[in-house]
């Protein structure tokens, strides 16, 4: 029995809707990460050069097994802090990645790159995503922002090698 007033109801699916908003800010994120993928693919067949042989090759604190305790205790390459011949230099997070390479993909140097040149996509991205929360009303002011960020000549020794 039905009460009165009352009609049963179709259970439809609920329609997506699609804010163009939306469509237009992934756009925008997906072709910072073109750009940033296009400006850096050349660089990722190279090898390992300069200081990396030092950083990578004989850094004791990039090696799996070496105790977590040392990234944060020495410096960028790999002496204790304290010792007179360090450089202190201290980049833990820099000597995080490197084991992650090495984790992923052995010394292989691609694995070194392509880890550099998504690190850099993902940041870029992220710059932009803070521009259009704190900095700009307008996002495209924020998207013109991240974009020269990516494409600026500073980053190609940072990303490259």
């Amino acid at each position: 029995m039905r009460a009165l007033g009352r009609e049963k109801k179709s259970r439809l699916p609920p329609r997506l809707t699609v804010q163009p908003e939306a469509v237009l800010a992934v756009g925008r994120y997906a072709l910072l990460a073109a750009v940033c993928a296009l400006c850096y693919s050349s660089s990722l067949h190279g090898e390992l050069v300069h200081d990396d042989v030092w950083a990578i090759i004989n850094n004791p604190d990039v090696r799996p097994g070496s105790s977590l305790k040392n990234v944060f205790s020495n410096d960028f390459w790999g002496k204790r802090m304290a010792d007179n011949t360090s450089h202190k230099s201290y980049r833990p997070l820099c000597i995080l990645t490197f084991r992650l390479n090495i984790l992923l993909g052995g010394m292989t140097p691609l694995y070194f790159h392509i880890i550099n040149v998504c690190l850099h996509c993902a940041v870029t991205c992220l710059l932009m995503h803070t521009c259009e929360r704190c900095v700009f009303e307008d996002s495209r002011l924020a998207f013109v922002t991240a974009l020269l960020f990516a494409v600026h000549p500073i980053h190609t020794e940072a990303v490259s090698t």
